[in-house]
């Protein structure tokens, strides 16, 4: 399998957006209510001309997405980091059928080589009662830093350092 993973650009907007959405509807079919459904395509294409946006082909199929931000300021950072110094990775996503083949962790650590390279800190979170997705992170490589809570429900923040 040769997996293509580049940014994302404005053609791009359709199909992550449907993508988005496919992997969206699983989660809540599961219970798993972290996300909102349906995607905004105006939101993706914003931050896809932002540069925050990647894509992962396999061929010319768009088969997974991963977004990553500055991040400035979140409750759950460690004192004295500042908002050149670390990454926001969220809105990590696979088609449902082409899950389980370990294509999520090549995404991760695509973002964590990005980091690194960057020498960006690279924090991400999932809902605090994803268990398994709890288990991929931490098995990948990222550090639990906590538990916090968001709107209604709770996350669980985790961490990787780009001097590993």
């Amino acid at each position: 399998m040769a997996l293509s993973i580049q940014k994302a650009g404005l053609p791009d907007v359709d199909s992550i957006t449907t993508l988005l959405n496919e992997a969206t509807a699983q989660l809540h079919q599961k219970g798993i209510m972290q996300w909102e459904y349906p995607w905004d395509p105006a939101q993706i294409k914003a931050e896809i001309q932002k540069g925050w946006v990647w894509s992962a082909k396999e061929k010319s199929v768009l088969v997974g997405t991963f977004s990553l931000h500055p991040l400035p300021l979140a409750p759950w950072l460690p004192g004295g980091s500042g908002p050149d110094e670390q990454w926001y990775l969220y809105r990590l996503a696979l088609l449902p059928e082409w899950q389980g083949k370990g294509l999520g962790r090549e995404l991760l650590r695509f973002a964590c080589d990005l980091a690194r390279n960057a020498q960006k800190n690279l924090y991400l979170d999932c809902w605090a009662g994803n268990t398994a997705l709890r288990k991929i992170y931490s098995s990948s490589g990222f550090d639990t830093i906590g538990i916090f809570p968001e709107e209604n429900y709770e996350i669980c923040v985790f961490s990787y350092r780009f001097d590993r």
